[in-house]
């Protein structure tokens, strides 16, 4: 039997679905960085660990008929806001979400019309509970 892999993300914002999204990224920066150290045999003994950054990333197409989503009106700073970011059987959840920033973007004729939002976030939490690497419960 052949493995299926994941071809695609979805992202949902408060619980309702991201529509007409061409591409999603969540990335998590540790912002670790390896401490020199004066040893014997040209090694770093040890790193160290800042505070982490998360970002997600997602383009959207602009439909002809149907405005897009206006993420950038949402009251981020009084307002809860959380994103679901999901890749087969990935699930993260970002919570305390925050825009940094919004795009739009015609490249040329005959190109589609996207508009990008980059999103930061305060915390973020595995939402499925597995791994193929290892258990999460250890």
């Amino acid at each position: 039997m052949a493995t299926k892999y994941a071809d695609r993300a979805f992202v949902k914002v408060n619980g309702v679905i991201l529509f007409d999204l061409q591409s999603a990224e969540l990335r998590q920066t540790t912002n670790s960085r390896a401490v020199p150290s004066m040893t014997n045999d040209g090694w770093n003994k040890g790193f160290v660990r800042g505070n982490t950054d998360i970002d997600i990333t997602c383009a959207v197409a602009v439909q002809n008929t149907l405005a897009s989503p206006k993420m950038e009106a949402l009251n981020f700073e009084n307002n809860d806001i959380s994103i679901n970011f999901e890749c087969g059987a990935d699930i993260y959840s970002a919570t305390g979400v925050f825009l940094k920033t919004m795009a739009q973007n015609a490249g040329g004729i005959g190109d589609e019309v996207k508009k990008t939002f980059e999103f930061g976030a305060l915390k973020l939490t595995d939402a499925a509970g597995n791994s193929s690497l290892f258990n999460l419960l250890l």
